[in-house]
């Protein structure tokens, strides 16, 4: 098949949503399929504020980009990554009737604005922000719902992702396929670990956002800094956070807090091979890539059950996760796991094991199969 792959963000290799779309679109390469991509710049727009260019310009671009290039040579399939390409999905397909229109999310934004509204972990806004903000949210729901009913089908990289679109909007349980992230080969190749039974040393990696779980952290980390003398800590967070990193977690944790700013990945295996417990709190993911990937370093995971994390791993064998949101319940988890290290070693070894069966492959195989599945039933095999 012939894959054209869009979205309207940059071509990086070490983000998250561009580096799955990158990883994917090499596994499927691999597998002998034709992947093209047409990367539009995320400031592209004239409007001078991101909210606007989504709901005001991203669409017709979008249009218009995969537009050209379908006037210009003929695609199998379109993959789209974000819900604001609902123009293409309506006015394409009648044009190029042997091609699949497809999304792929990265974490449905419909769900995430469910998620802030239900866990209440968005900051205070004032009267004419919360007015800016509930018209944004509306555009931004009206935009999946266009997505969710013109597109083919719809890829979504976690189960809670997949069943949300499927029910929220009562589509066919055949249009919307739940097809998780991979590992890369270095992850795969990193050394198996052999657990050592210490006092679990904690890693946090991920943007210092309230919907990663900052909140929690912030209440819970010094209390058990406290319960446990010389627990050891460290960060790797964006720049910019690592000053009120050191401000919450130095007071508790003296000469044990580590704080990192963003590194090359091989460093970043580096540092989670020199843990024991990755913390994984996130109040919402589309997937979670740090989970899977600490879990391929041996790790043991305490986190929500968020993104694909409950996917892949069961909670008392490979990681440690309770329902998102559950702060007495996570807090259960992380002193469990500090208090029995014999246990956490036996996670660890297991953890790494369950990781290293995803890769990058597996999630190629089973969109293509999607993609098969679906032209079947549109007659275009």
């Amino acid at each position: 098949m012939r894959f054209l792959v869009a979205a309207q963000f940059l071509p990086d290799p070490n983000s998250g949503s561009a580096g799955s779309v990158l990883a994917v679109g090499q596994a499927l390469a691999e597998r002998g399929h034709t992947v093209d991509y047409e990367w539009l710049p995320p400031n592209r727009g004239r409007l001078p504020h991101p909210a606007l260019q989504r709901h005001f310009e991203m669409p017709a671009q979008q249009l218009r980009a995969l537009a050209s290039r379908l006037k210009a040579q003929p695609y199998d399939v379109v993959m789209v990554s974000q819900p604001y390409a609902y123009l293409a999905y309506e006015l394409l397909p009648a044009l190029h009737p042997r091609t699949l229109f497809l999304n792929r999310t990265h974490g449905w934004e419909h769900r995430l604005l469910r998620a802030e509204q239900s866990l209440g972990y968005e900051p205070t806004k004032t009267l004419g922000r919360r007015v800016l903000s509930g018209a944004s949210s509306a555009m931004t729901v009206m935009a999946c719902w266009r997505t969710a009913r013109a597109a083919h089908g719809l890829v979504a990289p976690s189960s809670l992702c997949a069943r949300f679109i499927q029910q929220t909007y009562s589509l066919p349980d055949s249009k919307v396929a739940f097809i998780g992230y991979g590992l890369d080969a270095d992850f795969l190749e990193w050394p198996r670990v052999e657990p050592a039974v210490r006092l679990p040393r904690l890693l946090f990696v991920g943007n210092y956002l309230a919907r990663k779980g900052t909140r929690l952290l912030e209440e819970v980390l010094p209390r058990m800094a406290r319960r446990f003398p010389g627990l050891e800590l460290s960060f790797v967070v964006q720049p910019e956070a690592m000053a009120e990193v050191e401000r919450r977690y130095r007071p508790a944790f003296g000469a044990g807090l580590r704080v990192h700013r963003w590194m090359p990945r091989a460093e970043l295996r580096e540092l989670y091979s020199a843990h024991e417990v990755l913390l994984f709190p996130s109040l919402f993911e589309g997937f979670g890539k740090t989970w899977l990937e600490g879990m391929a370093c041996g790790l043991c995971v305490v986190g929500f059950d968020e993104g694909g994390l409950g996917d892949l791993a069961e909670h008392g064998r490979e990681a440690l996760f309770c329902e998102a949101g559950d702060v007495a319940g996570w807090e259960r988890l992380l002193v469990e796991a500090l208090a029995n290290p014999e246990r956490v070693a036996e996670l660890r070894g297991r953890a790494q094991e369950r990781a290293r069966q995803r890769t990058w492959d597996e999630t190629a195989k089973d969109t293509e199969r999607f993609c098969e599945q679906l032209r079947a039933e549109r007659g275009l095999g």
